[in-house]
């Protein structure tokens, strides 16, 4: 009954831990931040990439999802790439706009093609103007409320198998 448990805390814990580490990747010692997860149209986001390589390339490419969305709509996107040097401290500072609403994605690659880091972007809003990338702006902080989906989760896998738990117990006293 123990190992049984055990076996059930720990498939419980890894289906927790798996999806989380899905949410957005980041290299070892590099940090990605987007000011706006959820700009509105033609509003500037900027994400910045700390801890690349110092003075080397570091390339932005923005993906729509779907990918139906015109390339027309994102100056940096639909796919669109954008790459630059990252400064002597390996920081690397992009600044995008979206000329339509939908949901992008924004990878960060080193110039080996290795992911740095990725955001999701969902833009609000409707209507279709033309956005723009350039190479200056502020780090944006960006990702999910990843440890409140992960708290409550948690929660819910361990109510459940506590809820299994009595459940055999009571029904093993009922046979005994």
């Amino acid at each position: 009954m123990n190992r049984r448990s055990v076996l059930i805390a720990t498939a419980a814990l890894s289906l927790i831990a798996l999806p989380s580490a899905a949410m957005a990747y980041e290299a070892p010692g590099v940090t990605v931040r987007v000011t706006d997860a959820t700009p509105s149209l033609s509003a500037p986001v900027t994400m910045t990439i700390t801890g690349a390589l110092a003075n080397g390339p570091v390339t932005l490419t923005v993906t729509s999802n779907p990918a139906s969305l015109s390339n027309d709509q994102i100056t940096i996107a639909g796919t669109k790439s954008l790459t630059k040097n990252a400064d002597a401290n390996g920081v690397a500072t992009f600044t995008v706009s979206f000329g339509t609403a939908g949901v992008f994605t924004a990878v960060a690659t080193d110039a080996a093609g290795n992911s740095l880091g990725d955001q999701v972007l969902t833009v609000a809003g409707g209507g279709a103007s033309t956005t723009t990338a350039t190479d200056t702006g502020s780090l944006p902080v960006t990702g999910s409320n990843a440890p409140a989906l992960v708290m409550g989760a948690s929660a819910l896998v361990v109510v459940g198998g506590g809820a299994v738990v009595l459940t055999r117990r009571r029904q093993a006293s009922q046979n005994a």
